[in-house]
């Protein structure tokens, strides 16, 4: 079993439930492109002060990998407990835009993400000035807002004046921004001409049949907790894979989580390309089209 990591040998004689958790914890596996986004974020975090801050969107389709390279980046700037501090410090922090445009959520998704009390009841203008006051406070330095493309809704004025608002709390903390979502969020900035300008655009990579995709097949097989070779990295087993994830990070490591759900539980030890093609997996694109509701 010299074609397994150290971790995934650890566990290679748990139960198949154990095993299986092993493969479906979440892992960071680096490439060139997130590589390079991880980089522009850097540079974000480290920008001086200025009366006009710079930011990002993270744009991609759903399962892209769009959510997982920013827990990875906040995992690289954890916060900080500094006994000489009157408070924690939290360089980077990171939320999940709620469903609709509504500000006071925007407002209540930050404070509870930092563990500060609020009344649901206060005033807009209340929950703004504590919002500003506890970011101060804990000296952050970015605002990661993913899923940004909840904001899309009927009311195209609430829409308006959250923009607004998430462009007041960069300009008055200095504070880059960062939205993270699907092409719905680039669309429902586009419309604000001072923002969509200083938020530069990131695509997710779509993978396609290359060298650095077969070494990402290899790098998740040696977590593949299975006694035997694969061989993910075969023609025909890569092709199947991409295929079938249509490109998309996501997709490919939940495809490859089935494969090793399904191998246990049938009692295999390997996954070819035989096997990948009795999966019952729906691609990405024909799953859309099965929500689709029916003219």
């Amino acid at each position: 079993m010299d074609h397994l990591a150290a971790e995934t040998l650890a566990v290679i004689d748990a139960s198949p439930a154990e095993r299986l958790a092993f493969m479906r914890r979440a892992k960071w596996f680096g490439y060139a492109a997130a590589d390079a986004i991880l980089e522009d974020l850097e540079s974000l975090l480290a920008y001086p002060i200025s009366h006009r801050t710079p930011g990002m969107m993270l744009l991609g389709d759903s399962n892209s990998g769009k959510s997982a390279l920013c827990l990875e980046f906040l995992s690289r700037h954890p916060a900080d407990s500094r006994p000489d501090a009157d408070a924690i410090h939290v360089p980077v922090v990171y939320i999940e835009m709620p469903p609709g445009p509504e500000q006071h959520l925007l407002y209540d998704t930050i404070l509870t993400r930092l563990g500060q009390p609020f009344r649901a009841k206060d005033p807009l203008a209340i929950k703004l000035m504590q919002v500003r006051a506890v970011l101060a406070m804990i000296g952050c330095r970015m605002l990661i807002i993913d899923e940004f493309q909840h904001v899309l809704g009927p009311r195209h004025d609430k829409r308006r004046v959250l923009l607004d608002t998430i462009k007041h709390m960069s300009n008055d903390l200095h504070l880059p921004i960062v939205l993270a979502g699907t092409s719905e969020a680039h669309l429902a900035v586009s419309k604000d001409e001072q923002l969509i300008n200083r938020l530069a655009a990131t695509w997710m990579p779509t993978w396609t049949m290359n060298h650095e995709y077969r070494q990402l097949l290899a790098t998740y097989e040696v977590m593949m907790p299975l006694r035997e070779r694969s061989r993910l990295q075969s023609r025909d087993a890569a092709g199947i894979i991409l295929a079938l994830s249509e490109g998309r990070l996501g997709e490919i490591r939940d495809l490859l989580c089935l494969a090793v759900h399904e191998a246990l539980r049938q009692g295999r030890e390997s996954v070819d390309a035989e096997f990948l093609r009795t999966l019952r997996w729906v691609a990405p694109s024909k799953r859309r089209l099965q929500r689709a509701p029916a003219t």
